[in-house]
């Protein structure tokens, strides 16, 4: 366990420093329109972010929890059409509600790919398409053990460059895995308010 944890807070404490260096260069030259697109969700970049998400307080028990997600989305042109395809990663540290103690290791790896709609408005974008998801946890505690497919959905305002808005929408049920862990059937709402 001592092992694991060392090799995970490794990875935060590079995934981190790579961040930090890449930072200040990236902020040079750029404007308010700029620095507005950056936030948006859908921009036609080719991007690898890292996110930390900490759960302090589990309800029911004593424990906290912790995702390290590593993400990237490539903006690709298929079907007729443009698309941005996102993909997650996360590395999940979780109480182990069956073992007792905590859980760590990777989770279920996680695509979208959202097609592009011409709005007609350069400063909204809209764009939906498949998700799926497959059962790449290396813990039972890490992941769901089943394959999942649904679909995703994301609209973004950058009307305002000291102000944007939107939301990612998402839902997804499984289709196959481990008939021994229980079916996903999951919705998620996500507002994005960025000032």
């Amino acid at each position: 366990m001592r092992k694991t944890r060392n090799i995970y807070t490794a990875a935060y404490l590079a995934a981190l420093l790579l961040a930090a260096t890449a930072l200040p260069g990236a902020a040079q030259g750029t404007d308010a329109a700029s620095l507005a697109q950056a936030n948006n969700p859908l921009a036609a970049f080719k991007t690898f972010n890292l996110q930390n998400q900490y759960n302090g307080s589990l309800t029911g028990t004593d424990s906290t929890a912790n995702s390290f997600f590593l993400r990237g989305a490539l903006p690709v042109s298929a079907f007729g059409g443009d698309w941005l395809v996102r993909a997650t990663l996360p590395i999940n540290d979780f109480p182990d509600a069956f073992n007792g103690g905590k859980t760590n290791g990777l989770g279920d790896f996680n695509v979208f790919a959202a097609y592009l709609m011409d709005t007609g408005n350069p400063n909204l974008s809209f764009g939906i398409g498949p998700q799926f998801t497959a059962p790449t946890a290396t813990e039972d505690a890490t992941g769901s053990g089943k394959w999942s497919a649904g679909l995703a959905n994301v609209l973004f305002n950058t009307a305002t460059p000291g102000f944007q808005w939107g939301y990612l929408l998402t839902w997804q049920a499984s289709f196959a895995g481990d008939s021994d862990r229980a079916d996903v059937n999951s919705g998620a709402f996500q507002p994005l308010l960025i000032k």
